[in-house]
């Protein structure tokens, strides 16, 4: 099956590449959702997401004749979504900066509510993580990316996303620990 979805991007990267009639639009249905997923996961709010989309899908029409290996079509678009989410995140840094102080003393009050399924547990421990620790998260566990996979979209060795993924998933079992042993209070 993942070869068949190898398959399917590298296709899918040559027609784009020969500027084949609809080729973009298969591209943009084929990824859109996954895209969306990461860039939500990475900025944690569904307007930033979709701006961050926006900017991907424009840089990806102006630049995938560049692309020199069609096979790395999905590291290349998550590496383009990485930076500009990255370059948000950074942008935005000063304002939230101001706000973090109130910010934290308010996440800090709020309890997390435990009548939600499990899944939005997990999503509301994984936006408590850093960006670093969820980014490979997100892309190992829900987009089912390999670790060199990962480690292109990320700029980073696949020794440092090993590390992460280490990090990420003890934090994320303190968390829902801490969710679970206060469930029972």
């Amino acid at each position: 099956m993942e070869s068949d979805n190898q398959a399917q991007y590298e296709w899918i990267a040559l027609r784009c590449q020969a500027n084949e009639p609809g080729a973009f639009e298969d591209l943009i249905a084929v990824m859109e959702r996954p895209l969306l997923y990461y860039a939500m996961a990475l900025t944690g709010s569904q307007d930033s997401a979709l701006d961050v989309l926006q900017d991907t899908w424009i840089r990806v029409f102006r630049g995938i004749r560049k692309l020199k290996d069609a096979c790395s079509l999905r590291p290349w678009l998550y590496s383009i979504v990485h930076g500009i989410a990255v370059d948000r995140i950074r942008r935005d840094a000063s304002r939230e900066q101001a706000e973090s102080a109130r910010l934290d003393d308010f996440e800090d009050a709020e309890a997390p509510s435990f009548a939600e399924e499990e899944a939005a547990a997990i999503h509301e421990a994984l936006n408590r993580i850093g960006l670093r620790h969820r980014e490979v998260l997100v892309l190992h566990f829900l987009e089912d990316m390999p670790l060199a996979e990962i480690a292109a979209a990320v700029g980073c060795s696949e020794g440092t996303v090993k590390s992460r993924l280490h990090y990420a998933k003890r934090a994320m079992k303190k968390i829902l620990k801490g969710a679970s042993s206060g469930k029972e209070k």
